[in-house]
């Protein structure tokens, strides 16, 4: 039968480090049981801590106080922003501390970028972690990811261009440049992003984003993802949200009221995303575009 791990000191918390535990009088025996996690060399877990945030809260003990930030994908999925997930830390770190950890890719740098807390955590800027990211990302994906940054903060959208401007040779500067003319304000969703850039290559006129829609006498009608107002012609993605009962009853009413007030209401999902070309020919025949 095993014997019941002696209880910890409260003061350490739920994560702690090796040194601290052993200046607490802890023996290297009790520091091994198994009811701590060792998510790499000299740092304890009191239970296995899967959440992001969680494990990257314990990782700054393992740093020099103010010398260290969350950056990559890790700074956009603290951030709650739309990109590729990571299940390794990215951490930047000054130029002169070199430190190795299992689970830690190491980013050099700290001191020329902007840093920012979300909650306890120090982590890039929203702008600086597009840049960070503009090495690994198609320039789609850096459009996705800008989309959505100025979606929550419109004010940002000058940023891209100054950011690109003054970092000049850096890795992924040409992507960045491309993607930095293509960001807009407006759109709610990373697949309104892609069709819209879809319209953009395909040469359609570029459409109103999550606009009004107006009957002939003013009447507000709902608010269309795409709208092309002079043709009339509405465009929607439907994500998953949409086919939920309640709210598929709501669409389909609001664009009936649409389509009866002569605009035209073209639904794209999931499965044009496989094969967008036949809903591109429907959307170019109702925007009467040369060819159509």
């Amino acid at each position: 039968m095993s014997r019941r791990a002696a209880p910890l000191p409260p003061e350490l918390g739920a994560a702690f480090t090796y040194d601290a535990a052993r200046a607490r009088g802890l023996t290297p025996g009790r520091l091994r049981h198994r009811g701590l996690v060792i998510p790499t060399r000299g740092l304890r877990l009191t239970d296995e801590t899967r959440a992001l945030r969680e494990r990257a809260a314990a990782y700054p003990l393992l740093f020099p106080t103010g010398r260290v930030a969350f950056s990559h994908a890790t700074a956009a999925q603290l951030l709650d922003l739309p990109a590729p997930r990571d299940e390794r830390l990215h951490v930047t770190l000054p130029r002169s501390v070199f430190v190795r950890r299992r689970g830690v890719v190491m980013h050099h740098g700290l001191d020329s970028r902007e840093i920012r807390r979300t909650g306890d955590l120090p982590v890039t800027s929203v702008l600086t972690t597009w840049l960070d990211l503009a090495p690994k990302l198609p320039v789609d994906d850096l459009v996705i990811l800008g989309d959505a940054i100025v979606q929550r903060a419109p004010e940002l959208l000058p940023g891209f261009a100054k950011l690109v401007d003054d970092s000049a040779g850096r890795g992924g500067i040409s992507a960045a440049r491309e993607a930095a003319r293509l960001i807009r304000p407006g759109v709610l969703s990373p697949q309104e992003t892609l069709w819209r850039l879809r319209f953009r290559q395909a040469g359609f006129p570029a459409p109103e984003l999550n606009a009004d829609v107006h009957d002939h006498h003013g009447f507000l009608l709902g608010m269309g993802d795409f709208v092309w107002r002079e043709q009339r012609v509405v465009a929607e993605y439907d994500g998953d949200y949409h086919f939920t009962v309640d709210q598929r009853r709501l669409d389909q009413t609001r664009r009936r009221a649409m389509r009866a007030a002569d605009w035209a209401v073209l639904e794209l999902n999931g499965a044009d995303n496989r094969n967008p070309e036949p809903a591109m020919r429907a959307l170019a025949r109702a925007l009467r575009l040369p060819g159509s």
